[in-house]
């Protein structure tokens, strides 16, 4: 973009270059506010994939001045608004939801690691062991652990004695 020149075409460059980032930018922030909270607090791997591509839309209009302004604009809106229509579309559709989103895996039933599962969806032991610690819950003391699509391990927890004897006292 910054040829050699005149000092002033290099100022009016970089302007140009300085305008284009602040409107990217915006157009950026509005699309990501419009494709919504849960789209961007847990990632599944098709909302990772689009937002790179936004990521790569905003940069090549911010770095190449041949490129018209419209057309990075363009593929950007276009993007958020695909990522919307399918996040509404998985809202309704459940079926569409397991397609694009994945679905969980069962790991730990009744205390027992399913090491077949494990291998198959690339989850060593130390990771297990580490959501287990994080948790302070030991693995007898889990009923299911499951991995999600995201790739957090999600724990389901027996009743402590403690609680069931509760129950049983107000009966």
């Amino acid at each position: 973009m910054f040829e050699h020149g005149r000092g002033e075409d290099r100022v009016i460059e970089l302007l140009i270059l300085l305008y284009r980032t602040a409107i990217l930018w915006i157009v950026a922030l509005v699309v990501f506010r419009m494709m919504g909270k849960r789209t961007l607090a847990k990632l599944g791997p098709f909302d990772f994939a689009v937002i790179i591509m936004i990521g790569e839309a905003v940069a090549i209009g911010m770095e190449d001045s041949k490129t018209p302004l419209m057309n990075a604009i363009g593929i950007t809106v276009l993007l958020g608004a695909l990522q919307y229509l399918l996040t509404w579309l998985n809202v309704r559709y459940r079926w569409l939801e397991k397609i694009t989103q994945g679905t969980s895996t069962l790991i730990v039933e009744q205390g027992h690691v399913k090491q077949q599962q494990m291998k198959r969806e690339r989850v060593s032991n130390p990771d297990l062991d580490m959501e287990l610690r994080k948790n302070d819950v030991s693995l007898d003391e889990v009923v299911e652990a499951r991995l999600e699509p995201t790739g957090d391990i999600s724990l389901k927890k027996k009743k402590s004695e403690l609680s069931n004897n509760k129950n049983s006292d107000n009966s």
